[in-house]
């Protein structure tokens, strides 16, 4: 296949020799035209959209072409044989001679003229803009031949000077061309390469986009098409990754306080699907960086292994008045909530697991000076460096928004104190939730009494289900219609007698586990109403999940004693019975005491 060349001659005597040498090039299709500097820039665009592979062409125009295509643009040197050939023409010339050009040129002239015992005075340019105050110079100091490039064999014929023009000879054009299909052939194996990647990255099942520094997007896979909200045969190329994803804009700033080397990772919501998205950057070159983000939608992979996990989410309900219930115990939890909600002092909320801290955090979120930011979920799973550090950023980054943290009692007390200070100054809402009172948590020193007086005057409790069983039937109805939207189903109520089964129920995980029982119920009812039997198993189900995670294995601790632990939670789950207890962990009764010892 032959290469497709254009080559822009800068003056007519280069076209014509540069017709006479392409002849003879078996590999290069060459296309010749006329045209100096800006007249060459239509040309070379009119060519490049007739997909010609590369340009040729000299000097300044070279020069000014590489700033305007996206082609490679080959230079024609000037080389020895046409610097020797200018001097040999000039050695008998009696008038002043001053010579203007670029470093390389008057680097080469100087070095041959020497050789010659020629002595010619020369002006050094670095653009092009300098050649008229060069020419107006050197005919001051008596000069009245000029040598040069195009440019400035035109400028010396404007101010009345003889000028004579270096031009290139065969052997020049000859050193072009064979560079071009050098050029040509590592350009080739690059595309190739790159075609082969980007088929790869295209069939990747992980969705993955690539951008630059200002969010333009230089490719988009099909996985990353389905998880964003565009029709799949639209072109993102060109586009702001911001626009699909605005969260990126928080986790850009995060990103350039690290490392180039690191990546950073979070939790967020897309297309309302949960996902961890892991961000990096790939350095091009010292000026150059791109950006890329892989999304991760299995949740064996959103362990948080550095300790903590992040999620830019969209507050469920967003005022006090869509937030559940008559009693008089919520009805305290709402005008507490509201009357904190105008403040932006840190707020404390707590409560047992299920009762709707997050939810709450939300409402005042939405109704608060913050609205108008993100509001993340920051929960921390252990005391990490890199959990501390990805808050202590969160809180001095997010330029406003709210933070809904939740266990940073995990972390250690001189941490919570920095992020105390850190969030006096900050201009974000902190809300911290606690499953247990904060003020009992610092008297067991869990919690740092700098961070407790941020939030002290601001303690919510929210109430567990027991305690406002009376809003029980309201909930119930809620979630049966809210469910029959996402089924299909057209369920009109629940019988007396299984809901007496749920007043009975202990709701060891509040509205959490009712949703979730009234969910599966409304799922797997086959009439009107819920029925005893669609019940049972599912209160059953709910038991056996809250036992489970009654007993957490703590993996930080050393193996002999997450041994230990686990054999204690079996026996426990067996009644103490030792036979079914070393039956379900495969080893004897005696080496359950031996380890237990």
């Amino acid at each position: 296949m032959r290469i497709k060349a254009l080559l822009i001659a800068p003056y007519p005597g280069l076209k014509e020799l540069a017709m006479k040498v392409a002849n003879e090039q078996e590999s290069l299709d060459i296309t010749v035209r006329v045209g100096d500097l800006e007249e060459a820039i239509p040309i070379a665009k009119q060519f490049e959209k007739e997909g010609y592979d590369l340009i040729i062409s000299r000097g300044g125009t070279a020069r000014l072409l590489r700033e305007h295509t996206s082609l490679p643009v080959i230079e024609i040197q000037v080389s020895g044989y046409d610097i020797l050939r200018t001097l040999t023409l000039i050695k008998d010339y009696k008038t002043g001679i001053h010579l203007i050009g670029f470093p390389n040129i008057c680097q080469g002239f100087v070095s041959v003229s020497t050789l010659l015992q020629m002595n010619i005075p020369y002006t050094i340019i670095h653009s092009q803009e300098e050649v008229r105050e060069a020419v107006q110079q050197a005919k001051l100091d008596g000069a009245r031949v000029i040598i040069g490039d195009t440019i400035t064999y035109k400028t010396a014929e404007e101010y009345g000077l003889q000028g004579i023009l270096i031009t290139s000879g065969r052997e020049s054009l000859i050193e072009a061309f064979n560079q071009a299909k050098q050029i040509y052939r590592i350009i080739e194996n690059m595309v190739k390469k790159v075609k082969g990647y980007e088929q790869l990255l295209q069939k990747a099942k992980e969705p993955l986009v690539i951008y630059d520094e200002k969010g333009i997007i230089q490719l988009a896979n099909a996985s990353f098409k389905k998880i964003i909200p565009v029709s799949g045969d639209e072109d993102l190329e060109g586009s702001s990754v911001y626009t699909y994803l605005p969260f990126l804009k928080h986790i850009h700033k995060q990103l350039n306080q690290k490392t180039e080397s690191l990546e950073t990772s979070h939790i967020v919501t897309i297309s309302d699907h949960i996902v961890k998205v892991t961000k990096g950057i790939i350095e091009l070159d010292r000026e150059n960086k791109q950006h890329y983000l892989k999304i991760s939608t299995q949740s064996d992979d959103f362990d948080a292994t550095d300790g903590i996990s992040i999620i830019t989410t969209t507050p469920a309900i967003t005022s006090f008045s869509q937030i559940l219930g008559t009693s008089r115990a919520i009805k305290n939890v709402i005008e507490q909530g509201e009357r904190v909600s105008h403040q932006t002092d840190p707020i404390a909320l707590y409560g047992e697991r299920g009762t709707g801290k997050k939810t709450l955090a939300g409402v005042i979120h939405s109704s608060g000076a913050q609205r108008d930011g993100n509001f993340l979920l920051v929960h921390i799973n252990r005391d990490t460096q890199e959990a501390s550090e990805q808050l202590k950023h969160l809180i001095n980054h997010l330029d406003c928004g709210t933070l809904a943290i939740q266990g940073i009692e995990r972390l250690r007390s001189d941490t919570q104190k920095h992020i105390a200070a850190e969030i006096e100054s900050a201009n974000i809402q902190a809300i911290f939730l606690f499953n247990d009172n904060p003020l009992d948590l610092e008297k067991k020193k869990l919690l740092s009494p700098e961070l407790v007086k941020q939030f002290k005057p601001r303690i919510i409790r929210l109430p567990s289900l027991k305690e406002h069983m009376e809003d029980l039937d309201e909930y119930i109805r809620i979630f049966i219609a809210q469910y029959n939207v996402k089924f299909g189903k057209q369920i009109v109520g629940i019988r007396d007698q299984a809901l007496n089964l749920l007043y009975r129920h202990h709701w060891k995980r509040n509205l959490s586990e009712l949703s979730d029982v009234i969910k599966e119920a409304v799922r797997s009812a086959h009439g009107e109403y819920i029925e005893t039997d669609d019940l049972i198993p599912l209160l059953k189900t709910a038991d056996h999940a809250y036992d489970q995670h009654k007993f957490p294995i703590d993996l930080n601790k050393p193996l002999a004693e997450i041994e230990k632990d686990i054999i204690i939670r079996v026996l426990k789950e067996e009644n103490m019975n030792q036979t079914r207890a070393a039956r379900r962990l495969g080893i004897n009764r005696s080496t359950i005491w031996r380890k237990l010892k």
